[in-house]
Order: C-alpha cells, then structure tokens, then sequence
C-alpha cells in the first residue's frame, strides 16, 4: 500500500466552508491564508496604482490589515502576519504624510 501524501479529510472537514479552509490552511501549514493576503495585497496595490504609489500601497496595507484582522480572529492567519499589515499600513500612512506638500 502506498504511503499518503497528506491526511484525507474526514466528515467534519468538508462541512462548511470555514471547515474547508481550515483543512487547506492546516494541509500547506498556514501557507494558503498567508499567500491568500499577499496576492491580495498585490491585487489592490496594482488596482490603485494610477494613484500615486504611496496611496496605492496605503490603500492596499490598509485593507490586507482588515481581512487579516478578521481572518486572526477566527484562527486562519497568525497575529504575525497581522502584525506585519499594521507596519505596512503605518508606513504607508507615514510615506504618505511625507509625500504631501507642507501647509
């Protein structure tokens, strides 16, 4: 018999769709809601880049810091990564306040 590459889920995996993911996240060992976060960040970066970079990448930051937020919460993501989107987010806001002409 061979030898299994990864646990086959049993009943109680595939009963919603927080179960789903749950699964997925424990099979690649938390890689799926951290790559899941960061192709989202790219996404929302390359969405608002007709606006300066600064607003893209505070935009982005921001709303990666949300989702993870959320996704901390429930136990998909590690407080880390949370942690790593407030930085982003912050200086992003400071790259902003830079960017901006004084007053």
């Amino acid at each position: 018999m061979a030898t299994q590459i990864y646990a086959p889920p049993t009943n109680n995996d595939t009963l919603g769709i927080y179960e789903i993911f749950r699964y997925t996240n424990t099979l690649s060992e938390g890689l799926l809601s951290v790559s899941f976060m960061f192709l989202l960040w790219i996404i929302i970066f390359v969405a608002t880049k007709n606006y300066s970079t600064s607003r893209a990448f505070t935009m982005a930051s921001f709303v990666s810091f949300i989702l993870s937020m959320v996704l901390s919460v429930i136990d998909l993501i590690s407080p880390k990564i949370m942690y790593l989107f407030l930085f982003m987010l912050a200086s992003g806001v400071l790259w902003m306040k830079l960017e901006s002409p004084s007053s």
